[in-house]
C-alpha cells in the first residue's frame, strides 16, 4: 500500500490534511470504491527519517480495507496534525461542520464511488457520531468502537468527580501533538514509544507538496491557541464549565434532530469495563430513534484485550486475531451499511436496531431490541448490622456504621479509566486487601445462580464531617475461597447530589443529577442527607455459593483528584427502619421463572 497526502479546503478555506491509501500498483485512474473515513486528532500519519508505508499505524487496516473492496482515508481534524485552524474545544462546532465538508469532498473524488462510511476508535469514534449530523447523500452511516457519548459525565468527570489522571495525561499528549513535539508525545506514557525508539520519528507527516515544510510549520503555528482540557482542570467542577456554545454535545437537541432526520445507521462496539462508554452507547440507543446497533462485550478500549473479571488474577488475554478482534466486525458492519443504503424501501421488520450484549460469567451473547430488558426485576439489598447485605428491610429504629475515609484507597492503574490509554488491558486483582480500606457489606452465599443485567442504583443515607465529599460504590462478588472480584462501580460528588426535576438532555437510567452550578448543594457537616446514583451497567451471571459485596470508598487516589478540605472526612451510613441505605440490582429471572 501507498499513501497520498494532500490538503482539502473546508469551510472558510481552512486547509485540512488528508491521507489517501492506494494499492501499489493500482490502475490509473484508481478504481472507484466506497471510502472508509477516519477523522483523528492523533496524527493521521507520521513522518519518519526514512518513510515506508508499512511503518504507518494505519497500514495494516488500509490493506484489510483494500482487500475487502474499500478505500481508506484518514484526516487530521481541524487544529491538529498537519491541518490548519485552531480548536476552541474538543469537537467544536467548526469541526462538526468540517465532517460534512470532508464527506462531500471525498464523494467527488475519482477514486471514490460516491459512498462514504465513517469509522474510528475513541476520539475518531466520537467524530463518527458527529458525522451523522451531516445530511450528505454520500454518507452511508458509521461504524465505531468506544465513543464517549457524553464526554463530561462518562470520562472527564463521572459523577462530577474530576478524572485527574486522564485529563492530565491526555491533555499533555494532545498539547504535544498539536505542537508537533515528538519527544513530549511519548514522554507521558499515554502512547507507548515504538520499540525502535523515537529518534527516527520527525513528527506528523506533511502533505506531499510541502517539501520545505513551511505549510506544516504554519499549521502548527495556528495550533498555539488551541483549547486544552488540562489547562482548565481546576475549572471543571460543573458541567456548565465544559459544555458551551462552542462545543454542543452530540445529544444537543439540534444535533439529535439532524441525526434522527438523516436516519444514517450507526454501529457502536464497546466494552463493559471501558470508562463510561457502555453507558453512553446504551443512553444513545434509548434516546435516539434512528437505526442504532450496539455491541457490548468483554473488550478493552481499543479491542486489543479480552476483559473479564473471572479470568485468573492479574491475567489479561489478548483478543482473538489481535487488535480489534481482527477488525472483522468492522468489515461486516461496512457491508451491512452499504447493503442497507441500497435497499429501498427498508423492510417493515427491521432487525438492525438492537443491543447485542455478552453476559460475563455465563460467557454467552444475547440480543434485545428493548433496553433495559423488559423482564428486569429490581432486587433490593439493604445494608444491615455486622456489615451484612440483606433482602429484608431493617426493623431497628437505630443502626449506623462509621467510616474514616482512607485517601490511600485505589482501584489501581489497570482499571476501566486507565484503559483509555493505547493497548492498555483491564485487570481484576483480588480486592480483599484493598477492601480493608473501605466499608463493606456482604450477602449470604447465593442459594442459586443470579444474573444481573442493567443499571444498579444505590441509595445512601449519610452524614459527613465535611461540606463535600466523594462517594465511590463498588459492586463485587466473593468466591467461596474468599477472592473478591470487582464487577462494576459508580460514583458521585456530594456537591452534586440534588436530584434535578429538569428534563434530562437524554435518557438516564438512574436519578438525574444535572452536575450544573445552579443545582450544587454543599453538605451541612453532621447533618444527614440522601445520596442516590446509578452504577455503570453490566451483564454478569454469578453462581450458587458466591456472595455479593457492596464496598464504599471516599477516594480513588490513582485516578480521581482529591477534594480540598476533605482530607480528614468521616462519614456515617444509616441502616435502620427509617433510613435504610440499600442497593437495587437489576436481576433477570432464569428461564421459566416469572419476573
Amino acid at each position: 500500500m501507498d499513501l497520498i497526502n494532500q490538503y482539502m479546503a473546508a469551510q472558510g478555506g481552512t486547509q485540512l490534511a488528508i491521507s489517501v491509501w492506494l494499492a501499489q500498483p493500482e490502475k490509473k485512474p484508481p478504481q472507484p470504491r466506497p471510502v472508509i473515513l477516519v477523522t483523528t486528532r492523533y496524527w493521521r500519519a507520521i513522518n519518519f527519517q526514512v518513510n515506508r508505508p508499512e511503518q504507518q499505524g494505519y497500514h495494516g487496516f488500509a490493506e484489510l480495507i483494500h482487500q475487502q473492496g474499500y478505500r481508506l482515508v484518514v484526516a487530521d481534524a481541524r487544529g491538529s496534525g498537519a491541518s490548519f485552524g485552531s480548536r476552541q474545544a474538543e469537537v467544536d462546532h467548526h469541526e462538526v461542520s468540517d465532517l460534512h465538508d470532508i464527506i462531500d469532498w471525498l464523494s467527488q473524488q475519482p477514486w471514490c464511488d460516491g459512498r462514504v462510511i465513517t469509522t474510528g476508535t475513541s476520539y475518531s469514534a466520537i467524530t463518527t457520531l458527529y458525522s451523522l449530523v451531516s445530511d450528505s447523500k454520500a454518507l452511508a452511516g458509521g461504524v465505531c468502537r468506544a465513543p464517549d457519548f457524553d464526554m463530561y459525565r462518562h470520562l472527564f468527570a463521572p459523577g462530577g468527580i474530576i478524572n485527574r489522571w486522564f485529563i492530565t495525561a491526555w491533555g499533555r499528549l494532545t498539547a504535544a501533538q498539536d505542537a508537533n513535539d515528538v519527544e513530549a508525545v511519548f514522554a507521558g506514557g499515554y502512547f507507548p514509544a515504538p520499540k525502535e525508539g523515537i529518534n527516527h520519528i520527525l513528527g506528523v507527516k506533511p502533505v506531499d507538496t510541502d517539501h520545505d515544510q513551511q505549510q506544516l510549520a504554519a499549521a502548527v503555528g495556528q495550533h498555539a491557541t488551541n483549547f486544552n482540557i488540562a489547562n482548565v482542570i481546576d475549572d471543571l467542577d460543573y458541567i456548565d464549565q465544559f459544555i458551551t456554545d462552542k462545543n454542543p454535545q452530540v445529544y444537543d437537541s439540534l444535533y439529535q434532530a439532524a441525526i434522527e432526520t438523516n436516519e444514517k445507521p450507526l454501529i457502536i462496539r464497546c466494552g463493559w469495563h471501558d470508562a463510561g462508554t457502555a453507558l453512553g452507547a446504551l443512553a444513545m440507543y434509548a434516546t435516539f430513534t434512528h437505526p442504532i446497533h450496539i455491541i457490548l462485550g468483554p473488550f478493552n478500549h481499543d479491542g486489543s484485550h479480552h476483559v473479564d473479571p473471572f479470568l485468573a488474577e492479574g491475567q489479561a488475554t489478548e483478543a482473538k486475531g489481535g487488535m480489534d478482534e481482527g477488525r472483522g466486525w468492522r468489515m461486516d458492519g461496512f457491508k451491512s451499511l452499504l447493503d442497507r443504503q441500497a435497499e429501498t424501501p427498508l423492510p417493515k421488520t427491521d432487525s438492525f436496531r438492537c443491543v447485542e450484549y455478552y453476559t460475563l460469567g455465563e460467557n454467552r451473547w444475547k440480543t434485545t431490541q428493548q433496553w433495559p430488558l423488559p423482564e428486569t426485576l429490581m432486587q433490593r439489598y439493604y445494608f444491615a448490622e455486622n456489615n451484612r447485605l440483606e433482602t429484608t428491610r431493617p426493623v431497628n429504629e437505630q443502626g449506623q456504621d462509621h467510616y474514616q475515609v482512607d485517601l490511600d484507597a485505589s482501584t489501581g492503574t489497570a482499571n476501566r479509566w486507565h484503559a483509555q490509554a493505547s493497548e492498555q488491558p483491564v485487570l481484576f486483582p483480588d480486592r480483599r486487601n484493598e477492601d480493608g480500606k473501605l466499608i463493606v457489606y456482604d450477602s449470604e452465599p447465593l442459594a442459586a445462580d443470579l444474573e444481573i443485567t442493567g443499571h444498579p442504583i444505590v441509595t445512601l443515607f449519610v452524614t459527613s464531617s465535611t461540606a463535600d465529599g466523594h462517594f465511590f460504590v463498588y459492586l463485587e462478588s466473593i468466591d467461596p475461597d474468599g477472592r473478591v472480584r470487582l464487577l462494576t462501580e459508580g460514583q458521585l460528588r456530594a456537591l452534586h447530589r440534588k436530584v434535578s426535576t429538569d428534563r434530562p438532555p437524554y435518557t438516564f437510567f438512574g436519578p438525574y443529577h444535572s452536575l450544573k452550578a445552579k443545582d450544587a448543594q454543599p453538605l451541612t457537616p453532621d447533618e444527614m442527607t440522601e445520596i442516590s446514583f446509578d452504577l455503570l451497567p453490566l451483564s454478569v451471571r454469578l453462581t450458587k455459593g458466591q456472595r455479593l459485596r457492596i464496598a464504599i470508598a471516599g477516594a480513588d487516589k490513582d485516578t480521581f483528584a482529591p477534594l480540598q478540605d476533605c482530607s480528614n472526612q468521616r462519614i456515617t451510613i444509616e441502616r435502620n427502619r427509617v433510613h435504610a441505605s440499600c442497593i437495587d440490582l437489576p436481576t433477570i429471572p432464569a428461564a421459566g421463572e416469572k419476573p
